[in-house]
This record gives C-alpha cells, structure tokens and sequence, in this order.
C-alpha cells in the first residue's frame, strides 16, 4: 500500500510539473507571440500547482509510513537530519513557491511574467528530484545526475506539452474564430514536430547512458521489475513514437498544402484523437519512470530470475572453432538485410530485405545460445575476498578433490565411475560460465554427468566461497603470463581484496584505490629479511612514486620489528592461501596433484586502480627482478602516467 502511495503520488507531482513546463516551451517557443489568442491558462496553471504540492505531500507521507515501518526516526529526523530529505524539504519549498505564484497569477499585471516563474519552479521541482533518489548514491553520482537531471526536463518538456498540442488541434477542428489561423497552426505544429524531434533524441540518448548503469546485463533487464519497467516504459515510448511520425508525416504536409480548410479541419480532429493516444502512451511512460524512482535498480537486485533455458554469450561461444563461421555468417546476413530493408524500397527488396535480416538474427540467436538457468545472474552477496578463497580452497579439498583432482585437473579417483569425467577446472571454459551457472551446479548438482548436490551439505555463503575460489584458482592459470614487467594499458587481473589488520586508516587493501599502487610482498625464505631490509631503504623512493608497501610474511618467518611499512602478520596464512593461486608461470604450470605452487617469495604489483599489473617470483630464476630498485621504480612511473583504463575491479564474482 505504501509502494502504490509513493508512485501515484510521484506521477501526481512529476505530472503536474511536466505539465507547466512543457505547456510553457509549447507557448513561449512554438507559437508565436502575435498569434496568442487567449491569456496564460490561470486556473489550469493552479490545477497543476496543486497537483505538485498533494503529490509532494503524498511521497513525504509514504517515505514517512516506510520509516516508521523500518522503526527508523521520525519527521524531524529524516528532512533535517538527512541528505535525502533535506532535498525533500527543499523541493517542498519549491511546491510552496510554485503554488503561491501560480494562486497569484490571476491578480499579477504582467501574467506572462508569472506564467515563466511557475514554469521555472517547477522545471527546479523537476532537477532536484535526482539528487533524492538512486542516482545521489551512485559510485560515480556525476556520470549519473547530470544525465538524469537533463533526461528528466526532456522528458517534462515533450509530455508536457501534448496537452497543448492536443487542446490547440482540437480548438482548431471545433472552434475556428477562437483558433489559430491555418498557416500559424501549422508554422506552431511544425516548429513543435522539430523540437520533439530534438527532445526524443535526448531522452533516448541519456536513458540508454542511464540504464547502462543501472542494468549490467540480460539478466537484469529480463529478469528484475525495475528490467520489467524499463522495457515497459520502452514500448510506451515506441508507441508513442510511431504516432507522432505519422502525425509528422501525413498530417502536418496536408495542413500545410493548399486546399479547403474544411477538410483540413476534419483531419485536425482526427489528428487531435492521435494524439489523444499518444498523450496516454506518455502518461504510460511517465507512470513507469515514477514506479522506476522507487524500484532497486537491477544493478542492486541480487536475485535476479532468469526464466529461459538459455542465454546468448558471444565469449562462451566464439571459444568453441564449430560456431564461429556460424556467428560470423549470421552477422553477415543480418547486416545485408538491414541495409535491403533500409535501401531497397526502389528496388522491391524489403521483403527480401527483412526475410535475410530474420534470418541472420535467427541464426545468431541459435549460435550464441548457451544453457542458463534460474540464477544464472544472481549476485553473490560474499565478497572477493582472501578470507573467503581460503574458505572455498578447504571446501575444495574436503568435499570436491575426490572428483576433480587434488590439482583440480579433473583426474580425481572417484571421477572414474561418474557418466562424464570430472571438469578440469584449471581450463579456460570455467571464466565461460557465470557465478549463478556454478551456484545452480553447487547447489542441484549435475545429474547428467553425475554430479551430487550439495545444497544440502553447504551453506549459502560456504558456496560462494567455493565459486570465488574457483575464480581464483581459473585466473591464477591465465596469470601465467605476468612478468616483473608491466603491459602497457592492460589490465585485467583484480588483485582479491583483503582486510589489514592493524593499519592506522586504512581498513582494507581497496581503500588505496586512487591514491597509491601497492607492492604485495610475501616474504619466506633465508632471503626475507634481506629483502625487507632492502625494501625499507628503497621506502622514501617508493613513497615518492606513491607506492605502499605491504609485507606478508609466510612459514613464520620473523621479520625486522622497525620496518617503514605494514607487517601482515595476522591472516598472513589466508592472505597466501588466496595469492598463492595465482603465482604459477609460463614454465612451471604447478604440480598436477596439488592447487597451489611452492614458492618462499613472491612480489605483486598493484596499480592505484585495484589491478595486479606485474609480479616477480624471486624463486624461479636467475633474473633479479626487482631485487634492482631501478626495474622496479621503472614500472611505478609507468603506472603513475597511466589514466584508468577500466572501472575499478567488482568486490563480487559475477
């Protein structure tokens, strides 16, 4: 009951906020000054005012009921003592404004001056409603509110002004000596035609930027409600585009020819019912950008439901040579159609045109299918961490390695009598399925191949820990190519997070992000404390170069006590666990029997923006690596030049 108060009550306000500013950019834009007839529309103006204010109040009682329902503060606490409604409070004030200008319009002298301050505040109302909803909490808020902001007036603009467009073509068709002439009618419908034109492109550019960010994937738009919206709120849009076109095309060329006005106002009542439907389409669309405004983007959702058999990935099925040609062809098809379609009206080959754009689409929907199930795009709510790796590294060995390998290469002894071999897991194909495909896996099992269930064995979390150590463990083999070199504008391996205990401001090794790179050192061996000692001597360069250093010492190693930088003596065991995963090389893949390597010291470079870039391993050969400060010094300053090449990596598997 709440969530149905708060979105009528959103529709009322946005509505009757649209409506001002879009009958304002109809008046004051499309007709022209000499043609007004009639004084600025005072009782309609305060009908929209007051639509304002009651929906404003409505939305301030719902969030108020939801509070109370969540047993948070009350009133006074949430429009003073918070951001959000604070913004509330102002947008409050603006509704006050907006109603006391548009009550006093009838006795102003100048009421086309008052007419431009209620289309102003409520253009205000409108900008401000961003700052209080999802996209002031966005990571980036400015890649996200500004778009809003500008997507929100575009679409006040165009909706609001239909009433206008509809009540001017209809005084037209039923009251010719209170209307505009024919030609002002149709120089006012033009110039409008080619601002909503100007407005759909800015509306469908800036929610397309905007539900990039708040839709990751398939999974998001088919199987969340806020997906349900958005491609609900698309179809209105689409219907309400096709009317307007063919408005555009057929009825505006016919008033603008000569002929007998008599038709021509016979046309306009029928182009005014038109627009009649194109006006409920936008009540449409707006009704779901209101129900939008209170739905968890799908970003959020952690549940989302797949309800298909399958879903089309172009990385899992460009892997497989087969389906490539297939791929390719069907693309091939699909673009020679579109271009028939598009360019062969003269020719006669838009059937032919569309039967080989259906058929190209149809054979890539086929080639890029791969199996799904019901949560093929939930999100895991454990993070990325070490803790959680080590975790998934022990339930490996106790309840998997039987099947799939001591070594995770699929050559377990009880994998002999199962119907299929075991996966080897340390191949490509397991960063080809998602962390929904492996959480359906962990938790029904695979009866085809023979492979238990263990959602009952399991916990919730104690499988996710299972699919981020199986993360690890897949990209510590495509980590072989790391080198004491970075690769210029590649990055691609996100170093695991991980907590440090016993770091004055700093609670995990993500809060460097943006300010330094961090040099993961792991310390073990009879080398360590020279190393360590090396390490602090190069501290000053190092902190010059914006690089922290972290030590983890392994096997028990003691390290000096009077060290520069942090000792991550406390979880050191899970930290290695973790990192251990991803040190094997170009020669040496590891043992097949075991799922980590057997080095006493290993270095990992991580840039400022949360990527492993380069990494030495001191055992492995005669080349010093960064044991020369120099090489190493070389690397952060290649670093520091680099801008970010990527968002920053997720804190979940996906």
């Amino acid at each position: 009951m709440v969530e149905l108060l708060s979105a009528v009550s959103r529709l009322f306000a946005l509505g009757g906020a649209a409506w001002l500013v879009g009958s304002a950019v109809f008046r004051y834009i499309c007709i022209a000054q000499s043609q007004w007839r009639e004084p600025a529309p005072w009782g309609l103006l305060l009908g929209a005012a007051f639509a304002v204010v009651l929906g404003h109040a409505g939305l301030l009682a719902a969030q108020l009921l939801a509070l109370a329902e969540l047993g948070a503060g009350g009133a006074y606490d949430f429009l003073i003592g918070t951001r959000v409604g604070m913004v509330w409070s102002l947008r409050a004030v603006l509704g006050g404004l907006l109603l006391a200008a548009a009550a006093g319009l009838s006795a102003a002298r100048k009421p086309e001056g008052g007419y431009l301050a209620c289309a102003a505040l409520a253009a205000g109302y409108i900008a401000l409603a961003p700052w209080g909803g999802h996209a002031a909490g966005a990571g980036a808020p400015w890649e996200v509110l500004a778009p809003n902001v500008v997507h929100m007036l575009a679409v006040a603009a165009w909706f609001g002004a239909l009433p206008s467009w509809l009540l001017t073509t209809r005084a037209y068709a039923r009251q010719p000596d209170r209307a505009l002439p024919t030609e002002a009618l149709a120089r006012t419908l033009t110039r409008f035609s080619r601002l909503a034109m100007g407005l759909m492109l800015v509306i469908v550019l800036s929610g397309i930027w905007l539900a990039t960010r708040y839709i990751e994937n398939s999974g998001d738009l088919l199987g969340t409600r806020y997906g349900y919206l958005v491609l609900g709120k698309l179809g209105l849009l689409t219907v309400a585009l096709a009317f307007a076109n063919r408005l555009r095309s057929r009825f505006l060329p016919a008033l603008r020819d000569a002929g007998d006005n008599h038709c021509k106002r016979r046309r306009a009542g029928e182009a005014a019912r038109q627009v009649a439907v194109e006006l409920a389409a936008a009540v449409g669309v707006l009704s779901c950008a209101a129900w939008l405004a209170q739905t968890t983007p799908a970003l959020h959702e952690p549940d989302p439901y797949w309800w298909l058999p399958f879903r089309w990935s172009l990385e899992a099925t460009w892997a497989e040579p087969g389906l490539r040609s297939w791929i390719v062809g069907g693309l091939l098809v699909a673009a020679v159609g579109a271009a028939a379609v598009l360019q062969g009206r003269r020719l006669g080959w838009t059937r032919l045109g569309a039967a080989g754009l259906l058929a190209g689409a149809g054979t890539l929907g086929w080639a890029l299918a791969v199996p799904a199930y019901p949560t093929t795009y939930k999100r895991s709510q454990v993070p990325y961490l070490t803790v959680s790796v080590a975790s998934g590294r022990a339930l490996y060995g106790e309840h998997c390695a039987a099947c799939h390998g001591a070594g995770g290469r699929g050559d377990g002894p009880a994998g002999a009598s199962l119907a299929r071999p075991p996966a080897d897991l340390s191949e490509p194909h397991t960063a080809l399925h998602t962390a929904g495909d492996m959480y359906w896996w962990l938790t029904h099992g695979i009866p085809e191949s023979g492979m238990p269930p263990f959602g009952d064995r399991l916990s919730d979390d104690e499988r996710w820990d299972l699919i981020n150590f199986l993360r690890a463990f897949s990209e510590g083999f495509q980590s072989r190519v790391l080198a004491p070199q970075t690769v210029p504008g590649q990055a691609w391996l996100g170093a695991i997070n991980f907590y440090l205990d016993g770091v004055p401001g700093k609670a995990e090794l993500k809060a460097y992000r943006e300010t330094h790179n961090v040099l993961l050192v792991f310390l073990g061996g009879p080398q360590a404390q020279e190393r360590a000692r090396a390490l602090a001597a190069a501290s000053a360069a190092l902190n010059s170069r914006r690089t922290q250093v972290l030590a983890v010492p392994l096997g028990g190693t003691e390290l000096p006590a009077d060290l520069p930088f942090p000792v991550l003596g406390p979880g050191a065991a899970e930290l290695w666990s973790a990192y251990d995963l991803l040190t094997r090389t170009v020669s040496n893949r590891g043992a097949p029997d075991r799922l980590g390597m057997d080095w006493s010291h290993a270095e990992f470079l991580v840039d400022r923006f949360g990527y492993v870039r380069a990494r030495w391993i001191a055992d492995e050969g005669p080349d010093p690596g960064w044991a020369q400060p120099e090489r190493l010094y070389t690397e952060l300053e290649r670093l520091n030049a680099e801008p970010r090449l990527r968002p920053p990596p997720d804190d979940h598997v996906h």
